[in-house]
């Protein structure tokens, strides 16, 4: 959750931190404060353990905020699409100058410089490794040279760690965190790795990946919000669930996030790491379904986590949603035709109904018109009404457009009263949308396989028809 801080004139700043695995330990203030130049905009996220606060700057790019915290540990600043790693130890006084164009230009002072300028190079390193070798050519190298790379790169990361220790003498804790995370990130990329080359149909990893990516330890509760770790447990899970997808019998995003969540239960034990793994992607998971049925998906979930706040929101997004459930009856929307003729979907009752929510401003729109047609073809005399419905604000280029392409089907315009419309009653909020409706007047689909899909759309219909 994102919280405003607001500033006073001196944009003094007091961030209650708790941190739930130190919460007997003695807190202390530790003061972060500096400038970031040339600024873009004139605030940062500060990230810490899964909490993300909005910091003001003033007009010459300055903030100045005290930290509640327990022990050393980990931050994150994000400015501009770029983010800063820091790490702060307790009861510090804390100086960045930070680089709005920039942030490895950043200068930093105070005890935890020497913590914070390791992670700097370790940034930079990272550009410049990924600067020499971009994913397309790391793409052709095989498994065992690309694993020895990779190795490499750890252990010169390994190499820099323990160079600066023995120039700074970090504290134990940051040393021990440091190799956990080049272990995760190693994984991530050999993961990284392994999808793709399965989609290019390599069939195995060499036995010195895949012991690798099995000593990634899924269960260390110490990092379960470390973004190396989370990013090699999801991928890790995806591409368990992916190669289940491939033989479930049930094909829906739904069904594939609901497979990633059972993963997730059956590999991750502590329950802060399974909350922050499904957290981390459900805002994926709800921009993927739209309005599909989460019935499944919420029953796997109450399974797998102990999250109740998790829970309870996932269940408040489903049901805004749960009208359109197949099997519930379809809401009826109201048209009007190029003569103004209105009407209501229920008008079109006893008929299969394919509607196509579309407009002639959509690219993708019109592409589907030629698929369409030959669907409306293949379907000529058989108990199926083709409605094509247009959102367009421009009614006189609607009319225009559906002459002059000879458009076939019913064509109909969405009423000008917003909550009889088809984008407000079945919740459209991207186009094409097609939506499938049984001759009883029930939801089969308000996410139908769009004309393009061929078989798929056919055999849908043609179940529809038979049922």
């Amino acid at each position: 959750m994102k919280h405003l801080i607001k500033l006073a004139l001196v944009f003094f700043i007091c961030i209650w931190m708790a941190l739930p695995n130190l919460a007997n330990g003695q807190s202390s203030k530790t003061n972060l404060k500096g400038t970031i130049s040339n600024p873009q905009r004139d605030f940062f996220l500060l990230k810490h353990q899964g909490r993300v606060d909005t910091v003001k700057l003033n007009k010459e790019g300055k903030f100045d905020l005290f930290i509640e915290q327990a022990s050393a540990n980990y931050f994150n600043i994000d400015y501009n699409r770029q983010s800063l790693s820091l790490y702060i130890l307790p009861s510090d006084e804390v100086t960045l100058t930070v680089s709005g164009v920039n942030v490895t230009d950043s200068k930093i002072s105070g005890l935890s410089a020497p913590y914070c300028n390791h992670l700097l190079q370790r940034m930079k390193d990272d550009r410049a490794f990924a600067a020499m070798y971009p994913t397309f050519k790391l793409g052709s190298l095989s498994a065992n040279r690309y694993y020895t790379l990779r190795d490499s790169v750890r252990n010169a990361r390994l190499n820099t760690l323990n160079a600066n220790n023995k120039s700074s003498n970090f504290i134990a804790a940051f040393r021990e965190t440091e190799e956990k995370i080049y272990t995760y990130q190693m994984a991530l990329d050999l993961v990284n790795y392994k999808n793709q080359s399965m989609k290019s149909g390599m069939s195995a990893m060499p036995k010195e990946v895949e012991q690798f990516l099995n000593s990634a330890n899924l269960n260390d509760e110490s990092m379960a919000y470390d973004a190396s770790y989370k990013s090699f447990a999801l991928n890790k899970a995806s591409l368990e669930a992916n190669i289940r997808y491939e033989n479930d019998p049930l094909k829906s995003p739904a069904r594939y996030y609901e497979l990633v969540v059972t993963v997730i239960g059956e590999w991750i034990k502590p329950e802060r790491n399974k909350s922050v793994l499904i957290s981390e992607f459900m805002p994926q998971v709800l921009r993927d379904v739209g309005t599909a049925d989460l019935s499944s998906f919420i029953a796997t979930l109450e399974k797998v986590s102990k999250d109740d706040k998790l829970i309870a929101s996932v269940k408040k997004y489903a049901s805004q949603y749960e009208h359109l459930y197949a099997g519930r009856t379809a809401p009826d929307a109201e048209f009007y035709d190029a003569e103004g003729k209105v009407s209501k979907l229920s008008d079109y009752r006893g008929k299969v109904l394919y509607i196509d929510t579309w407009a002639t401003w959509c690219g993708p729109c019109k592409r589907e018109i030629p698929f369409l047609k030959t669907l409306e073809e293949s379907y000529h005399g058989k108990n199926v009404q083709f409605i094509s419905v247009s959102t367009d604000k421009d009614v006189d280029a609607w009319k225009s457009y559906i002459k002059k392409e000879s458009m076939s089907g019913l064509q109909l315009h969405q009423s000008q009263i917003m909550e009889k419309t088809m984008s407000y009653l079945y919740a459209v909020n991207s186009i094409p949308r097609f939506v499938l409706i049984d001759e009883a007047g029930k939801i089969v689909s308000v996410d139908a396989p769009r004309p393009s899909s061929g078989e798929e759309i056919h055999t849908l219909i043609d179940r529809v028809l038979n049922d």
